[in-house]
């Protein structure tokens, strides 16, 4: 039953499939006949039609650059009060480069007052963010080590003054150097604790108590940094105060690295912190990017009268450096920014006729922007440039047809 039935169902699908097998087929025929009538009808080509078909790639660039030149009447540029500069180099220019930095403390006018010997602090005399005069006292101390000092000096002191006062001829040549060179020595060592002169003196003249002593300031200074606390014991080396002259501070700046940038010691910088300017100049250029934020420090001395700045601060520093030679330069207004977002200016190909060309910033001078990207000569947009790139825009054209 099986071998007699399978003929039939074969028999079967193929009569059921046969219509639309034809359908499809006569559907194909029908398809190929308009296609051979339609290709009748239709004119002979043109021999240069496959030229142009296959420049049309050149054809189209050359429309699409036809469209990016902006037509102006005479009557509309005196509307837009449109004005046109001519590019020129000039000699001996300067330009602006500005960049971020910090306020710092000038470390050439910083002391760091330690305790020469272990000490014990007995009263403080200067606190935190105190302006202090030279020789003001910073705090009174006591020490063993100071009570032994203080004796042997004043031993050696008398012994020096009988001895100086006999004369060498009296008391013999080595007497009188071995008094005078153990009276300088203390005194040295005293000095080597941190006692000034008026402190020597008093101890010399037995005025002053056993193992108590004051350390003063070095200079006049502000005091950045204390700590130390009443009846602390201080080891030798401790810092007890941080003094820094803020009449002059400075300003470390941080330049992108650029090959070729050099700032010159004594290049003037202005120092901008908010609605304060104050004119600086480079005191150091560092040579070796900042492992960290991969920046070169330059750092800047500025004068701090009234004591307008302190460390810590965030300012902009802008640098007064020589210009490239022959270097083109653009008002600010003559700046506009194309489709793709490149900085462009608007170069005037004969009167009325304007086109864009992308150019690249290379930092500002004066009050104008020094650009690349064009020759000496060319005439360019200044005033009006912002309409143009606004008539572009709407226009929806498209420099680099993207």
């Amino acid at each position: 039953m099986k071998l007699q039935k399978k003929p039939l169902a074969i028999a079967l699908l193929a009569t059921l499939s046969l219509p639309a097998w034809g359908e499809e087929n006569h559907a194909h025929a029908h398809n190929e006949s308009n296609e051979k009538q339609q290709h009748t009808q239709q004119p002979a080509p043109d021999d240069n039609a496959g030229h142009d078909s296959h420049d049309h790639g050149g054809a189209s660039e050359d429309a699409h650059e036809e469209v990016t030149v902006l037509e102006l009447t005479a009557e509309q540029q005196k509307m837009l009060n449109l004005q046109v500069i001519t590019l020129q180099p000039k000699a001996n220019a300067t330009r602006t480069l500005t960049v971020p930095a910090e306020i710092i403390s000038n470390q050439y006018r910083t002391w760091v007052v330690p305790v020469r010997i272990d000490s014990q602090v007995q009263s403080r005399s200067a606190t935190l963010g105190q302006h202090m005069e030279k020789g003001e006292p910073i705090a009174t101390l006591f020490s063993p080590a100071m009570a032994q000092l203080q004796s042997d000096l004043q031993v050696a002191a008398d012994a020096w003054r009988r001895v100086n006062n006999l004369g060498r001829r009296t008391v013999g040549n080595q007497r009188y150097l071995d008094a005078r060179g153990d009276y300088q020595a203390l005194r040295a060592r005293a000095k080597g604790y941190g006692l000034d002169d008026n402190a020597i003196t008093a101890i010399e003249a037995g005025n002053s108590e056993k193992g108590v002593y004051t350390l003063t300031a070095p200079d006049d200074g502000l005091v950045l940094e204390d700590a130390f606390q009443q009846g602390q014991w201080l080891t030798a080396g401790s810092a007890l105060v941080t003094l820094v002259d803020e009449s002059e501070l400075w300003a470390e700046a941080a330049l992108p690295p650029s090959p070729g940038l050099q700032i010159a010691t004594g290049t003037p910088a202005r120092v901008i912190v908010g609605d304060t300017s104050v004119e600086g100049r480079v005191i150091q250029s560092g040579h070796r990017l900042n492992p960290v934020t991969r920046t070169l420090a330059v750092r800047v001395a500025i004068p701090n009268a009234g004591h307008l700045l302190h460390p810590g601060m965030f300012a902009d520093v802008a640098l007064s450096l020589a210009a490239p030679h022959g270097a083109l330069t653009v008002p600010e207004e003559a700046l506009t920014r194309s489709a793709d977002g490149d900085w462009q200016l608007f170069v005037e190909e004969e009167p009325g006729r304007y086109k864009p060309v992308e150019i690249e910033l290379h930092g500002q001078l004066a009050n104008r922007r020094i650009v690349t990207g064009m020759e000496p000569g060319t005439r360019v947009v200044t005033r009006g440039a912002f309409f143009l790139a606004s008539e572009m825009a709407k226009s929806g054209f498209d420099i680099h047809n993207h």
